[in-house]
């Protein structure tokens, strides 16, 4: 066999390094993503509070009524963490599907 027909080695061409652009660009996305997520936290917190006081349940039972009620009303945790918050502090009120909801899980006098 000749060295003519033996196969070639093949290099993998390399990948290219990100710029400084692009890192900055990355970072700064990343940023934003954990500025929303510590503002969402937050609004979580308060409305797994709020849902305590209103059922006498542990912080992971009112996070999980939270994430209950986002469920059945096909919207995210956080935005119903927002509906609770400004319900409660008078500034809208609840929309009536996470009304029912809660209204199934602190049945009046039901304590």
């Amino acid at each position: 066999m000749s060295s003519s027909t033996l196969p070639r080695h093949r290099t993998r061409p390399r990948s290219a390094s990100p710029t400084d652009a692009e890192r900055v660009a990355a970072l700064e996305a990343e940023v934003d993503q954990l500025r929303t997520a510590m503002a969402s936290r937050a609004c979580i917190e308060q409305a797994t509070g709020i849902l305590m006081l209103l059922t006498t349940c542990t912080d992971r039972a009112a996070f999980d009524l939270l994430a209950h009620i986002s469920g059945h009303t096909h919207r995210k945790v956080r935005d119903i963490a927002d509906e609770l918050t400004r319900s409660a502090s008078g500034v809208a009120e609840l929309p009536a599907d996470v009304c029912a909801i809660l209204r199934d899980a602190c049945p009046p006098g039901g304590r």
